[in-house]
């Protein structure tokens, strides 16, 4: 997953720019590499069955980042659904709770080490940056 892809970050950073990851599940939509990784849901369950989500939710806010969450993994580029049947508050419950539990710096070394989908974290805003708001076909 790397903690600054391309250096991004540090440049950013060293200009005063907070880094801003706008998905941990992936963007503009749920990214299957990173939700099926075999780390991340290792990781999840040595603490207490987390899912792969909460892992790299809680893998950003730890390495300092600010993130945006969405409320259920049910979304696309301009899209989104919350139904009536409780799934957005039980999401955004899920979500919240990454605070309460931190990884290891084993985990986080480990975490940092992955090799990052090209389009999660997504750490691009326009379209003219290399490979931002590509979904996979």
């Amino acid at each position: 997953m790397g903690t600054d892809p391309r250096g991004l970050r540090t440049f950013g950073e060293s200009r005063g720019i907070r880094t801003f990851a706008y998905g941990a599940a992936g963007e503009p939509g749920p990214n299957e590499e990173l939700l099926s990784s075999s780390t991340l849901k290792r990781i999840g369950e040595a603490h207490g069955g987390r899912s792969p989500e909460q892992v790299a939710l809680r893998w950003i806010t730890q390495n300092g980042c600010a993130v945006s969450v969405r409320p259920t993994l049910d979304f696309g580029l301009g899209t989104g659904l919350c139904t009536e049947d409780n799934k957005c508050k039980e999401g955004m419950d899920a979500r919240a709770s990454s605070f309460g539990w931190t990884l290891t710096n084993k985990e986080m070394e480990e975490l940092n080490a992955l090799p990052s989908p090209m389009d999660n974290p997504t750490l691009f805003s326009s379209t003219g940056c290399p490979d931002a708001f590509v979904m996979k076909k």
